[in-house]
């Protein structure tokens, strides 16, 4: 059975494993990442209950796949908010509709908050978040420099 928890719900082991598995994916594409900062913000950043605060998606008591949300992502793109950003399936449950259940839940859980638009950008995945009704907005610069596409969707 699928269910959504937020991270302030989960153990500290899970929440070191969450890291641990963002870190290790994304510092290939930014090797400035620094993994102490990482583990800080899984744990004492985004286990709030109000933005920013990460969810979990779950298959009995199985870790699927993670996002965060941000009221900023984008140091430069300070207009827009708020995102959806930190995506992530894990590779063995990859191809099998996780990812559009796992954003299906955090807009779910935006448009509760009280928000209309939720942003997110991509360098990887454009097509899938296409697919998923998110349209193009611009091209953005991303925090550690190089490009990636913005998309928005109203909720």
């Amino acid at each position: 059975m699928l269910a959504i928890k937020k991270f302030s719900e989960l153990t500290e082991s899970e929440l070191h494993l969450i890291s641990d598995i963002h870190y290790n994916h994304w510092v290939q594409y930014n090797p400035k990442m620094v993994k102490k900062d990482t583990i800080d913000k899984f744990l004492n950043i985004y286990t709030k209950n109000e933005l920013p605060f990460g969810i979990v998606l779950l298959e009995n008591d199985v870790i699927i796949g993670f996002c965060v949300f941000k009221v900023q992502c984008l140091k430069k793109y300070p207009e827009f908010t708020p995102w959806i950003s930190d995506v992530m399936i894990l590779e063995s449950f990859r191809g099998k509709g996780y990812g559009r259940k796992l954003v299906g839940y955090a807009e779910n859980v935006l448009k509760e908050l009280g928000y209309k638009y939720v942003y997110l950008w991509t360098d990887q995945a454009p097509d899938f978040y296409k697919k998923i009704g998110f349209s193009y907005k611009q091209e953005v610069e991303k925090n550690e420099g190089g490009f990636g596409q913005l998309f928005y969707k109203n909720l």
